[in-house]
């Protein structure tokens, strides 16, 4: 994702030039391809946004269930060398 965040930074600076050179000899520049590129580039990182908050929240739920596993095995580990919570 590095990658493609680096190479889409760089085309949108490309890009930018070529449209401001452009605009300096013409007058004027493309207004739907400019349109279309941002709107092509800002869904891309918008859904690379997205699939990484989705593995972020999978991984987190991971490792909580481990956690609970690993704290519900220490507590029973407990309860038997105190003799538990039934002896009386």
């Amino acid at each position: 994702m590095d990658a493609i965040l680096i190479f889409i930074a760089l085309f949108l600076l490309v890009f930018v030039a070529v449209m401001i050179l452009l605009y300096y000899r013409t007058g004027g520049i493309p207004d739907t391809l400019c349109t279309c590129v941002f709107a092509c580039c800002g869904g891309e990182c918008g859904v690379m946004g997205w699939i990484k908050t989705t593995k972020e929240r999978q991984r987190d739920r991971t490792y909580e269930l481990q956690d609970r596993e690993y704290n519900e095995k220490m507590m029973r580990q407990q309860e038997a060398v105190e003799g538990g919570p039934y002896d009386a």
